[in-house]
């Protein structure tokens, strides 16, 4: 299964060795984790028969980079306005024939804003009210339950490549920097505005070749408002 488990500034390292062990126990094993607090690597215990998923375990400084080259992004959070589309557990697997990535916040205070605008969907875990917040790791073992339910329903492959982020970051690149010649983004809204871009770029589930449409039609725009 082409699935990546992705911890955003893990601060606790028992919750990466629990969680790395979770991953073994359902037959993952691709970890990331992005910018995570130091010394956190020398302390990781807890990862019990699966030393391997540790010691192969990728360290990246942005999300955006650790997601690069997915074609599925999924961020968890309990409670969020974010405006991207929700979906539970039960729905993951759905997106088994993707290049997936499932995203976890850090203990504290899950994913920001801009960490889930690089998310296709946002994935909720139906906790009580009274205490909705799980630990890292056992969000993790649910997720990685729910992906590999041998009764789940097979989804055959695309027959057309799609996008990966990496290629639509790329193209946002494009967007981002015509709009600004053209004068529509400015300081005051370019945060705002690449957020919403991002999103509607990634609900648009477009195709690589789609991307690389969009993104000649851009540079030719800019070459014409810069030679006009």
């Amino acid at each position: 299964m082409n699935c990546k488990i992705i911890l955003v500034h893990p601060r606790d390292p028992n919750n990466i060795g629990a969680a790395a062990r979770v991953m073994k126990n359902f037959g993952l094993s691709e970890l990331v984790v992005v910018a995570p607090h130091p010394p956190i690597w020398e302390e990781v215990i807890s990862a019990v028969r699966a030393d391997d998923v540790i010691k192969n375990a990728r360290v990246t400084n942005t999300l955006a980079e650790a997601v690069a080259h997915c074609t599925m992004v999924i961020g968890t959070k309990d409670r969020t306005k974010f405006p991207a589309p929700i979906i539970t557990p039960a729905e993951l697997p759905n997106y088994r024939h993707e290049k997936l990535a499932l995203v976890f916040g850090a203990e504290k205070h899950g994913l920001t804003n801009d960490d889930l605008s690089h998310c296709h969907y946002v994935l909720r875990i139906p906790t009580h009210a009274d205490c909705p917040s799980m630990n890292l790791a056992q969000a993790v073992a649910i997720c990685c339950y729910e992906l590999r339910r041998e009764e789940a329903p097979e989804i055959s492959a695309p027959k057309i490549a799609a996008a990966t982020v990496g290629e639509v970051e790329a193209a946002l690149a494009n967007i981002t920097e015509t709009l600004t010649i053209a004068g529509f983004m400015r300081d005051d809204n370019q945060s705002s505005l690449t957020q919403e871009l991002r999103q509607t770029l990634l609900q648009s589930k477009l195709t690589a070749r789609e991307i690389t449409l969009l993104r000649g039609a851009l540079r030719q725009i800019k070459w014409k408002i810069e030679n006009k």
